[in-house]
């Protein structure tokens, strides 16, 4: 890349992107978790996700499970990762709401059938998650 640092001054610059979670976002992931099965997706590699599943081990603990790309051989908006976490879950795409903040991803998941919200800020959660579980 013609840059002159270590490899380890790499991933810790690679890294340095997750500071801490969202503010509020916790809360309206308990007020769902009582209502619905909360899963995770991410387009991940190993080197971040020894990171964030540390950090955020609370915050991750709320998902039933977490899947993350590299482990699949998937990544989102490819409509194969969404049917391979469909099976695994055991519910039909149609049933399913998926948040991300890319539109593409978004725009992927709902070309194969799921509802998919596009995730600006924190009011675009709470609004669709008071009109899926009041």
């Amino acid at each position: 890349m013609g840059i002159d640092i270590s490899d380890t001054q790499f991933v810790d610059g690679w890294n340095a992107i997750y500071v801490r979670e969202v503010p509020g976002i916790v809360a309206l992931r308990q007020r769902a978790k009582g209502k619905m099965p909360l899963y995770a997706f991410t387009n991940s590699n190993p080197t971040h996700q020894h990171v964030w599943s540390q950090r955020f081990a609370d915050v991750l603990s709320l998902f039933h499970t977490v899947f993350v790309s590299s482990e699949l051989g998937k990544r989102k908006p490819e409509p194969e990762a969404f049917h391979t976490i469909a099976e695994a879950v055991g519910v039909k795409l149609q049933r399913m709401v998926f948040f991300d903040d890319s539109l593409e991803n978004v725009e992927g998941a709902r070309a194969i059938g799921l509802r998919a919200v596009h995730v600006r800020s924190l009011a675009d959660i709470e609004g669709s998650l008071q009109e899926i579980i009041g």
